[in-house]
């Protein structure tokens, strides 16, 4: 279970694995800082850290887990640990679970999905079980019928919650009255917004509710909260590094309340190593170096409630696509109705012929249900909105006012 020394970490994936060894090549062998690296592009690296012919991992895997990271299916990207990094990661979350204000004597839910290769339920159960507070756990599973998790909880007086918010409030939604019992939840996966806040409120009127933390099956340990913490802030693992950058120049943010793109190494994990990883969020400093504040999805992919699509996710889907050949650009927009996120892909077309652009938009959803069967799934499940595409001309997306570079992700769920 170790925190390895930052230069002792390069030094080993340098020798190790072939695809940083390229990366690195041109660094001198010492006395280079973190600033100094490069960061690293995730189209590359994904795309030399298949299951197969892989160059980013270390070793050969062995000993440890293999979890399927994105939530989507056609390329699945795989998050590797070993035995030891598995529970180096579940040991710092508990740890940050642990400045919660979870009691001794605590009935807790976890609500977190499981299956197919999916890491959460798994991740919050064994970071329950590395707390050094003694709480009990019922591990219902997202899955779970709705009246089957709330009669667990109303049965046996759970008084903490953990889920993602999306299946907290489909919960809250078929409570037939309030649960008293219930004075804590705790979400991750994806963001709370102040109506859903207000809904689980309604259903649990006497919980506190806060991020249980942050973290992914990509990165690893990414952020706590503990009592200073307000919304959305969270502080950093003394086993990571931390950076934001300039969205636009990659210049390093060491200023507080400017926002950039969250980069993260992870100082426990060398097996697939995650150095100067741009993880797909924007935040900025809360106190330098200690604390940071989420402020929504970058340009690496779109989190559309317990599904994420990336640019390669598209991209995929064109290049399989009948309408490739029309598209020169395309603009992921997250957005949000009926108190449920929803992906609006706005695709740039080439030429000014003129086309039946809803047969083509209709042609290219079912083609994008076929090729990302989960979103289909969670908009039958009614967790989030069906998604719209619209071919529009490449003009009309929206370009950064002072760079003119495409935007590819933009968040207005909060608009």
């Amino acid at each position: 279970m170790s925190t390895y020394d930052f230069h002792e970490l390069i030094t080993y994936v340098r020798e190790n694995s072939k695809f940083f060894r390229d990366l690195y090549a041109h660094l001198p062998t010492s006395g280079f800082r973190v600033s100094d690296l490069p960061i690293t592009n995730q189209d590359e690296y994904w795309k030399h850290n298949s299951f197969s012919n892989n160059s980013v991992l270390t070793d050969k895997t062995s000993d440890g887990v293999i979890f399927k990271s994105g939530g989507t299916t056609g390329n699945p990207k795989f998050s590797y640990f070993t035995k030891s990094e598995w529970n180096k990661f579940t040991l710092d979350f508990g740890f940050g679970m642990d400045q919660l204000r979870m009691r001794d004597g605590d009935l807790c839910a976890n609500l977190f999905y499981s299956g197919d290769l999916y890491a959460s339920f798994l991740f919050i159960n064994k970071s329950v079980e590395q707390m050094q507070t003694k709480v009990t756990q019922f591990p219902i599973t997202g899955q779970t019928e709705i009246d089957v998790s709330l009669k667990i909880i109303t049965d046996y007086k759970v008084n903490v919650l953990f889920g993602v918010p999306t299946s907290l409030i489909n919960m809250a939604a078929l409570t037939s009255e309030p649960i008293t019992c219930v004075d804590q939840i705790y979400y991750g996966g994806e963001p709370l917004f102040d109506d859903q806040r207000e809904s689980l409120l309604k259903a649990f009127p006497n919980a506190y509710i806060s991020s249980i933390g942050y973290a992914s099956v990509d990165g690893g340990q990414l952020g706590y909260v503990d009592s200073e913490c307000s919304a959305s802030e969270h502080k950093v693992f003394p086993s990571t590094i931390i950076e934001i950058v300039d969205a636009d120049t990659g210049e390093l943010i060491e200023e507080e309340g400017r926002v950039g793109k969250l980069i993260f190494t992870n100082l426990s994990r060398r097996l697939m190593p995650i150095i100067k990883y741009p993880v797909g969020d924007m935040a900025s400093w809360v106190q330098v170096g200690e604390k940071f504040k989420l402020l929504g999805r970058s340009d690496e992919g779109a989190r559309i409630g317990p599904v994420t699509i990336n640019r390669d996710d598209i991209a995929s889907i064109l290049k399989g696509s009948k309408i490739d050949h029309l598209v020169n650009s395309f603009q992921l927009v997250i957005k949000r109705k009926s108190g449920k996120d929803y992906l609006h892909l706005f695709l740039g077309r080439l030429g000014k012929e003129e086309l039946n652009s809803s047969e083509i938009e209709t042609s290219l959803k079912a083609y994008f249900y076929e090729q990302r069967p989960m979103y289909l799934k969670e908009y039958q499940s009614n967790i989030i909105e069906d998604v719209e595409i619209s071919l529009v001309p490449s003009d009309n997306l929206l370009k950064n006012p002072r760079t003119g570079k495409l935007k590819l992700v933009i968040d207005q769920r909060n608009n």
